[in-house]
């Protein structure tokens, strides 16, 4: 699926111009996995396939998520302020964003405004690749961007990514994921 094809999606499920473009790689650890969080080497890679968005700022006031890779949910709209939010089964994939967004409230960060984002991935769901953290690198990697953030380093986007993994996703990840 090449740009131009997610560009003509967002134009079409979020009625208008397009946002800015954001892209996060996959990763695999070539020495094994689980081993950063029990104090183990690692020595990971980035990979050519990854996660893409399209974003923009909204004024209608809430979150509006698509995913291309999981069309069966449909757009999903969450309202009221991102330190509120919490993870509820029933929104699957969107938890991971929607986690980034509350960690950016838990370290002090006001998202002021509404978004609409279009995501697309082509990770393999499940295959060790790190979806999860790219979808929420990009996340963080947009919202930096989108809400003038100058502040945050790569790495801190890594460590609020894995904040939110450990605390809202429920996971024990270590930092390299």
């Amino acid at each position: 699926m090449d740009i131009e094809h997610v560009r003509s999606r967002f134009i079409k499920h979020f009625d208008g111009t397009t946002g800015f473009i954001y892209a996060s790689p996959g990763r695999i650890n070539l020495i094994g996995e689980h081993t950063d969080y029990n104090g183990g080497h690692v020595f990971p890679c980035a990979l050519s396939i990854g996660t893409y968005a399209l974003a923009r700022k909204n004024d209608c006031g809430k979150m509006r998520f698509y995913s291309l890779n999981f069309t069966r949910f449909g757009m999903l709209a969450v309202e009221g302020p991102a330190n509120e939010f919490t993870n509820v089964p029933a929104d699957n994939w969107c938890n991971y964003p929607k986690g980034v967004m509350w960690a950016y409230t838990q370290k002090g960060y006001t998202i002021d405004s509404g978004l609409d984002i279009l995501y697309y991935g082509n990770i393999p769901n499940g295959s060790g690749l790190s979806s999860s953290a790219s979808l929420e690198v990009l996340t963080g990697l947009m919202l930096k961007d989108t809400f003038g953030f100058e502040d945050l380093s790569m790495i801190d986007l890594a460590l609020i990514g894995q904040y939110s993994e450990n605390n809202f996703n429920g996971c024990n990840c270590g930092i390299m994921d």
